[in-house]
């Protein structure tokens, strides 16, 4: 199999940004050096201006560490959150979820969400649902956006409805699905507490983060989901809890300290993380995985100094999109996307042929490792793009047009 020469795979897994990848080869360089000595937990607690000079020389891939603190700016300041509402950083983003998941049921009995979830997300949530006698109000909405090609007002007047008849009083939204269908959460929110009480609201933004908008500054929700290894390039898995509105963060603090001392809510790099930055490391910590801290702290710094708004690079993105989207139906593949108001950097293709649609996922995605391209790839013939973030090259175009009519 030969190397990868188009990557368009960061729907699932996003190749690491620069500065993540020296500060992942410098992090293995420290602790080989250190292991944890206490000059390395001064180098945790308190960056790298607790280290003279010449260690700071040989390992010039961890200058952006000053702290769990900052590391927690950057990431709000890539979520456009408030600066003064707290974030929780994870090893496991499925703990993040049953939190979540805890949360709704706790403010709400009646919570609404989409068939846009991650099906594991939409398990846990079950499963809190009938662990707590509580319900969930189901609406489909793909087919409305994809088949049908409605608007936002009609998709707005089709959730509003489900709202209504539900009698529901919570919401569990995914802002981009998956399949790459953006939700307009914002709107959605407003429209139905507008309308009646929302208790409770909590966002899925694991493919919206450093995607498509991500913008929490004006707090719509309680509680948005997130992560490091997607879009943000930090590759190494890290789930990011942020606290969406002033007026929930005492309540989901005293239930987030509650299920930590219970144990349900049972995270080491949550525990760890949450010491350090208070100065109460105990004896009895969880020897944990700190890699991800590191190398999202150098993804992050990366996305900070980008040259153009996250605005203009989903543009550019979108720009892509629609000239795969071209080559795709030229060549045996018909795009599976909503309007344009709801689409984002990720194209849906499925292959035209029943006999390419009878393939496996992993041999479609074989087939095209093949070509030289990662993508995802779904049983059905379906295969998943996310589009560069920068303008197609001559070289990159007849790769992928090659690749689709050869596999197609």
């Amino acid at each position: 199999m030969q190397p990868t020469q188009l990557y368009l795979d960061t729907a699932r897994l996003g190749r690491m940004s620069p500065r993540a990848c020296v500060a992942h080869v410098d992090f293995a360089c420290m602790v080989a050096e250190e292991g944890g000595s206490k000059l390395f937990e001064r180098f945790l607690r308190q960056g790298v201006d607790a280290c003279r000079a010449p260690v700071q020389a040989r390992f010039p891939g961890l200058m952006p560490w000053h702290g769990i603190g900052p590391l927690k700016a950057n990431l709000r300041t890539l979520a456009g959150s408030n600066p003064d509402l707290p974030v929780l950083v994870v090893n496991r983003s499925t703990q993040l979820m049953k939190f979540a998941a805890r949360l709704l049921f706790k403010q709400c009995r009646n919570v609404l969400t989409t068939d846009l979830g991650w099906p594991p997300y939409q398990e846990i949530l079950d499963l809190e649902a009938r662990r707590t006698g509580r319900t969930i109000t189901f609406v489909a909405v793909h087919d409305l956006l994809c088949r049908d090609r409605a608007g936002e007002s009609e998709l707005i007047d089709a959730v509003q409805a489900k709202f209504q008849q539900g009698g529901c009083d919570g919401l569990f939204l995914t802002a981009v699905s998956h399949q790459g269908i953006r939700l307009p959460v914002e709107r959605l929110v407003r429209t139905l507490e507008a309308m009646q009480e929302v208790r409770s609201v909590v966002i899925d933004g694991a493919q919206d983060f450093c995607h498509a908008s991500a913008d929490l500054n004006n707090e719509y929700c309680d509680l948005y989901l997130a992560g490091c290894h997607k879009w943000l390039n930090g590759f190494h898995p890290m789930g990011l809890g942020f606290y969406g509105r002033s007026s929930s963060v005492e309540m989901i603090e005293t239930l987030a300290q509650t299920l930590v001392q219970s144990g349900e809510l049972d995270d080491p790099l949550l525990k760890f993380t949450t010491q350090i930055e208070t100065a109460k490391l105990d004896s009895e910590t969880e020897t944990v995985s700190l890699i991800p801290l590191f190398t999202c702290q150098g993804a992050a710094v990366d996305a900070l100094e980008r040259s153009s708004p996250l605005a203009d690079v989903l543009r550019q993105r979108q720009a892509n999109l629609l000239e795969a989207t071209r080559l795709a139906a030229a060549s045996g593949w018909l795009p599976v996307q909503p309007a344009e108001p709801f689409r984002t950097g990720i194209l849906l293709l499925q292959a035209e042929r029943d006999k390419t649609r009878q393939r496996s996922a992993e041999d479609l995605r074989d087939a095209f490792a093949e070509e030289g391209l990662a993508l995802t790839s779904y049983d059905g013939g379906f295969i998943r793009l996310s589009m560069p973030p920068v303008r197609w090259r001559p070289p990159q175009i007849d790769l992928l047009e090659h690749a689709l009519s050869s596999i197609a």
